[in-house]
Formats: C-alpha cells, sequence, structure tokens
C-alpha cells in the first residue's frame, strides 16, 4: 500500500520532536511478523525511486511504520521486532538526488525496534516532501522486505559519470567509477584489441578517452549509448594490452571494473550474508590432520610444504565462517591439527543427520606440474546435482582448469547417509595451482564458491533425506 507525505503545518513548541504531519504507519499485508536479525541493507537509486531491500536470517517479511521529523527534515522507519546484526554499516550514502544518505540504527532494545533514516539535503524543502510517496512490499528473495521511495522530491535524475580513477593493487589494477555501484550494469568484453566494457544505466557521460601506462590497461573511454526504456546508458570501455582475467563489484556507493592475470587474485567485495542457511546443519570436514600430512607440494625426505592438512584447514575455516554467517548450525570434523579417522568424519554426518557433508581436499599426482585443476566427488547419486551445482561455482570464481564432477568410491562421501561431495580444489603439486592454494583469495573464493553451490543445491532440495528413499 502507498501513503503520501503531508506537509508541516504552523509553528512548533520548542524542544519537542516535531511530526510532520500524521504519523503514516501501516502493516504490510503479508504474515503476521516474527523477531528478526537484519543482516543486510541495500540502497538502489534509479531515476525514478530508491528502492531499500532489508534481508534478515529468519526469512519473514518485517512490518514497516513510517513517518516524517523535521529539523533537520528526514523520514523515519520503524522496523518493530527487529534487530540490525552487528556488521550492518551505520549508514548508505547516496550520490544523486536530494537523498543524501540512508542511516540504520537500533532504536530500541526491549522491545527490539531498528529505525532507518533517510536523510536529505541541505537544500531540500519541506513543500516538495508532500509529493513523496513510499510503498512496503515484501521482496523476491527469502526475508526481504523492500521500501519504494518515489516522487519529485527525490529530485533524483541520470548520473552524472565523473572520469574515472586508476590504482593499482598488487598484480591487479583496480578502475573505479565514483557513484555507480548501485546502477544496473551490464558488463563483456570485446577482442581485436582486448576489452571489459560496461553498460551503465541511468547514467549519463560526455565522450571521454584516455591513455593509461599501468600495465595492462592501455586506455579508458567512456560515452553516451542509445537510451532504453526513457533511461540514459553510458558505456565505459577498459581497453587492455593483453587478455586478462576481470571482475566488477560494488565498493560501497563506487562501481569498480578489476583487471589482472589471475581470476583468484581479483579483490573480493565484502561479503554479504543474507540468512540464505537457516536451520540448516552442515558438517564440514578438512581433509587429512596430525601425522596424516596428505599430499605435499613435493615427493621426498622430508616432504617439501606446504601440506595439504594446513591448506584444507584454513579453507575449511574460511567455508565454516561463511556458512554461520548464513544462519548455518556447522561442525568441523576437526578445527587444529588433529588426525580424525574415516569413519568417524562420516559418522559426524550421520549422528547430525546433516543437510550437508562437505570435505575439502588438495589434489596431487606422480609426475609433478603435468596435471592441474579443479574436480568435485560425489557418491550417491542424490549427492550428482549438488557435486555439479559446487564445481561449476568453483571453476567461474577460480578459472582453474575443469577437472569436471565424477562419481567415485571415497569413504568419506560412501559412509555418509546425507548429501556429501569431497572438493579436490587444486592440485597442490603443479605450480600455478599451488600459487593458489597459498593464497589467501584463492581459499576465500573457494570457501564462496562452496557456499553459493550449496545454497543453490539446497534450494533444488528444502530438506535432506537419507539415501535410498
Amino acid at each position: 500500500m502507498t501513503r503520501r507525505a503531508s506537509r508541516s503545518r504552523g509553528p512548533f513548541p520548542r524542544g519537542i520532536v516535531v511530526l510532520l504531519g500524521t504519523v503514516l504507519a501501516f502493516a504490510l499485508s503479508l504474515p503476521a511478523f516474527a523477531a528478526g536479525t537484519i543482516t543486510r541493507v541495500t540502497v538502489t537509486p534509479t531515476p525514478q525511486q530508491v528502492t531499500i531491500s532489508i534481508v534478515t536470517s529468519e526469512g519473514e517479511p518485517l512490518q514497516v511504520k513510517g513517518f516524517e521529523l523535521a529539523n533537520p527534515q528526514r523520514l523515519v522507519f520503524d522496523l518493530p521486532g527487529a534487530r540490525l546484526a552487528p556488521d550492518v554499516p551505520d549508514s548508505v550514502p547516496l550520490s544523486s538526488g536530494k537523498v543524501r544518505q540512508v542511516r540504520l540504527g537500533q532504536f530500541s532494545v526491549n522491545p527490539e525496534v531498528a529505525r532507518i533514516v533517510v536523510d536529505f539535503g541541505a537544500g531540500s524543502k519541506p513543500a516538495p516532501l508532500s509529493e513523496l510517496r513510499w510503498e512496503a512490499k515484501k521482496g523476491s528473495q527469502r526475508g526481504e522486505t523492500l521500501i519504494v521511495l518515489s516522487g519529485a522530491s527525490l529530485g533524483l535524475g541520470p548520473l552524472s559519470l565523473s572520469q574515472p580513477s586508476v590504482k593499482r593493487e598488487a598484480d591487479c589494477v583496480l578502475v573505479r567509477l565514483a557513484g555507480a555501484g548501485a546502477l544496473k550494469r551490464s558488463v563483456a568484453v570485446l577482442a581485436n584489441p582486448y576489452r571489459v566494457y560496461a553498460d551503465l544505466d541511468g547514467a549519463s557521460a560526455e565522450p571521454y578517452e584516455a591513455d593509461c601506462d599501468q600495465a595492462p590497461l592501455r586506455a579508458i573511454r567512456m560515452g553516451p549509448q542509445p537510451s532504453e526504456n526513457g533511461q540514459p546508458v553510458a558505456r565505459v570501455v577498459v581497453e587492455l594490452r593483453q587478455k586478462q582475467a576481470y571482475t566488477t563489484f560494488a565498493d560501497g556507493p563506487d562501481l569498480v571494473i578489476a583487471v589482472g592475470p589471475q581470476p583468484w587474485a581479483l579483490p573480493l567485495p565484502a561479503y554479504a550474508p543474507a540468512g540464505r542457511l537457516k536451520g540448516k546443519t552442515i558438517v564440514v570436514d578438512p581433509g587429512h590432520g596430525g601425522n596424516d600430512i596428505g599430499a605435499p607440494a613435493t615427493f621426498g625426505s622430508p616432504p617439501g610444504e606446504p601440506y595439504e592438512k594446513n591448506i584444507t584447514l584454513d579453507i575449511a575455516q574460511r567455508l565454516a565462517r561463511l556458512l554461520k554467517s548464513e544462519g548455518a548450525s556447522v561442525t568441523m570434523t576437526r578445527s587444529d591439527d588433529t588426525f580424525i579417522p574415516l569413519q568417524e568424519r562420516a559418522a559426524i554426518a550421520n549422528r547430525l543427520k546433516a543437510d550437508a557433508f562437505i570435505s575439502i581436499h588438495c589434489n596431487s599426482c606422480e609426475a609433478p606440474d603435468t596435471l592441474c585443476g579443479t574436480s568435485v566427488y560425489y557418491d550417491h547419486p542424490h549427492s550428482e546435482r549438488f557435486a555439479e551445482l559446487v564445481q561449476g561455482e568453483l571453476i567461474a570464481s577460480l578459472g582453474t582448469a575443469d577437472k569436471g564432477m565424477r562419481n567415485a568410491n571415497f569413504a568419506v562421501i560412501r559412509r555418509t547417509k546425507g548429501p556429501g561431495i569431497l572438493v579436490e580444489t587444486a592440485f597442490i603439486n603443479h605450480q600455478d595451482d599451488r600459487a593458489g592454494l597459498q593464497h589467501p583469495k584463492f581459499r576465500e573464493r573457494t570457501a564462496r564458491a562452496i557456499v553459493q553451490g550449496l545454497v543453490e543445491y539446497l534450494k533444488e532440495r528444502p530438506r535432506t533425506e537419507e539415501a535410498g528413499e
């Protein structure tokens, strides 16, 4: 349902908080709300509206109560029964229109009430705010509530792109576009010469071209494209001296285009949990441990480091952290350099009736520097789709050779009754794969890819059931 903000009228006593019109409170025409932990808040401006997305770990829509306050003028939205997670930012700045920022805070602890405040720029007047409309509704993803602001008083228009900045970060080069992080974008590559381009909806750009001496960049260009749905479109082109890996991501209010020689070494945006695994029980199994070092980097006496057991533990710890942030109950078969028998690893998952069992390993072969790449193994038929989804995410994220999704009779996944996979992240005795395995970003990307594959799998299979049903 939609409400129109009313004008402020008459003088008000000093020291009293003033309401600009009647309090605009309403309950969503959705199922009864429950107390929820807000894990993510994003703000997306377009030329027509500002959308505030609020995601809770409990997966239930929130009740929204909205009203206006004066001195300074602002819109306030209270969310009864909601609490903010510690890592939710205090504010989200905006770079276009009259909305200056969106602030977040815990208005009350008992009872729990989270508060969202929309601040306007100093030039905003009370009268135009009377044209402002807002609507609260259920979002498309689980646990998402949307607050949509629209109206001429927002003063929204196309974002006029300023000249991009260029910065080197280790082997990568970052091209930053101020204020463009929330814009809808289409990204692709072209050859001869190799270049990455992004079309940004709702942005305008004056023709711009500049040579760049930051290898592997050759030049950066910007200019207008044909409009779509009445919105302007700006194209940003990053021309390269040779083919490179690339990624794009929002960094606060800005858009970053990053290029570099290794996909896994590209910068990673902050992880944004959304409570997608609430109620799930996951067992994470770091391969080997203790006197069982697993595969070494080089065979010999003594074998050369790094050892598989240490790399798998690091990846598993990262994976457990991400799974917990998504609301899952996580058990690790080992959390330190300890030997755990294979049968006990599977038994842990079976006792817990885990929704998923994930065993982390590094591959190896007899001839060093011959085989390389990533693979995922399954045993029972009910885990084949699980392996397929995780393998796809890993290859897309890491850029390693695709060794495929395979069926195998490994003890830990054979003895696990529920869905279980064994991930061979890369070959520890291949110098290129080993360089990745030793890099923190490779390990973090591996963990994130597994989480994404798991989330997609559990969407298709809501409840874990024992094999043979």
